[in-house]
């Protein structure tokens, strides 16, 4: 605004000039001596900051319409410590299709019903064998409740057991695709989600405490990029009077969703985690043992 105002200065001055040339020619011929008065420059009022646009702010659907995804987790553990060289590295790569229809609200809470179809698991040993889990139903209908502390994901009918279950198992793929944003947040907005949950690994049942927190990285009117942050803390026992069985440990990861802002439902899902469990095996009058297992997860889901 500085140089503004020296610039209107300088032009009010050289339209001044005229007037004082013939004055001073008057002067030099004899004429009266007139003395030349020059104005002081005429303030310039500044202009108002120009107002900045306000922020947008993100409104979702209240209806997610039926969504299906192809749905992959690959994953590779290994086993080692107790006293025992370190397993080979085994891989578990599970392949399904995913569908979700929900009712949301403004908080960002879902109460969802879905499926899983065509739900695969297959592991390997050193490439040596491929097995497939038997017994696995052809399709598996799921229902949903998702809040800030709430992420429950149950069959229907509900399992009576559902520890090492290939249903719980499904349904632990299908909850990935649940994913809570509030309305209201705006590009670099924050929120947390904090849940308690039940699991079953190789028989223990634990509890797992997962704090979730997301970002919201971008939005238009066509989608927006949400990054979540993962952490979990895993408690478990079991075994029996002859065999006692603890796990503990804890676990990280990220995640990228892309959302359709017109539909509400996710567009694509990638993310990538480690867990690592401590195993301690207690044997009446032997020492504790105890082994660690390390599982590394790449998961994605991409809308049909």
């Amino acid at each position: 605004m500085g140089s503004e105002s020296n610039a209107i200065t300088r032009r009010q001055l050289g339209a001044l000039v005229p007037a004082v040339v013939p004055a001073l020619l008057l002067a030099a011929c004899g004429g009266p001596a007139l003395s030349p008065t020059v104005l002081p420059p005429t303030p310039v009022p500044a202009s108002p900051p120009a107002s900045a646009p306000p922020a947008a702010r993100l409104t979702l659907p209240l209806r997610v319409p039926s969504t299906t995804w192809r749905v992959q987790s690959a994953a590779t553990l290994r086993v080692s410590g107790g006293g025992t060289a370190a397993s080979p590295e085994q891989r578990v790569q599970s392949n399904a299709l995913v569908s979700w229809s929900a009712e949301r609200q403004p908080s960002g809470a879902v109460r969802a019903a879905g499926q899983v179809d065509s739900f695969t698991v297959r592991t390997s040993f050193d490439n040596q064998r491929s097995t497939q889990l038997p017994s696995t139903p052809a399709m598996i209908l799921l229902e949903a409740v998702l809040d800030s502390t709430v992420v429950r994901v149950a069959t229907k009918p509900p399992l009576a057991n559902e520890c090492d279950r290939p249903e719980a198992g499904a349904a632990a793929l299908a909850r990935e695709l649940l994913v809570r944003v509030p309305d209201g947040v705006m590009r670099g907005d924050r929120w947390q989600d904090s849940s308690v949950t039940l699991i079953c690994r190789n028989g223990v049942p634990m509890t797992a405490y997962t704090t979730v927190v997301s970002r919201l990285e971008s939005m238009d009117a066509d989608r927006l990029i949400v990054r979540r942050e993962i952490s979990s803390r895993f408690e478990g026992k079991g075994g029996t009077a002859f065999r006692g069985l603890e796990l503990t440990g804890t676990g990280s990861g990220v995640q990228r969703v892309e959302i359709s802002a017109q539909r509400g439902a996710v567009e694509r899902l990638e993310g990538s985690g480690t867990v690592t469990l401590m195993a301690t095996e207690r044997l009446p009058g032997s020492p504790a043992r105890t082994q660690q297992i390390v599982q590394r997860t790449e998961f994605s889901a991409v809308r049909r």
